[in-house]
């Protein structure tokens, strides 16, 4: 059986007035897609926030290629190679798309290299992503590739 990338536990996380989410259990096999569905409150952006070390659950465990982990912040996500693309765009209008990942880094690096890693990562997945082009010329599907490179 493949270790799974990613599996949640028994998630459980409750605010004062709603239980968002009550005993999830989910896994993920490398290569996988999936949707999570459901009506508005339903949970879904709390579950996603909880992989994605947004939200603290109150129960239940996280584990990554097998191991748990304390997903603690969206930084310690990054470094598990979970991210996250919003369903609002958190981009500069008036910056390049490079300049725009460079801005979410968590360590310092020169632009240049920046460019030739977004080059490379999309290259790899097979994304459209010109590093040089300013934002607000994007369409809504190019910024969302921004995002998840």
């Amino acid at each position: 059986m493949t270790t799974p990338r990613l599996e949640l536990r028994g998630i459980r996380k409750a605010y004062p007035a709603v239980v968002a989410n009550d005993d999830v259990s989910l896994r993920v096999a490398p290569g996988e897609i999936h949707a999570v569905l459901g009506e508005n409150g339903a949970g879904k952006s709390t579950l996603m926030k909880v992989i994605y070390g947004a939200v603290r659950p109150d129960a239940g465990e996280v584990r990554v290629n097998g191991e748990q982990v304390q997903v603690a912040s969206p930084a310690q996500a990054r470094q598990l190679g979970i991210s996250m693309v919003y369903q609002h765009f958190s981009l500069f209008d008036t910056l390049t798309a490079a300049e725009n990942v460079w801005l979410g880094l968590d360590k310092a690096q020169p632009l240049a290299e920046v460019i030739r890693r977004i080059r490379d990562v999309a290259g790899t997945y097979g994304l459209d992503v010109d590093p040089l082009r300013p934002v607000h010329t994007l369409s809504v599907g190019e910024r969302q590739r921004v995002e998840i490179v």
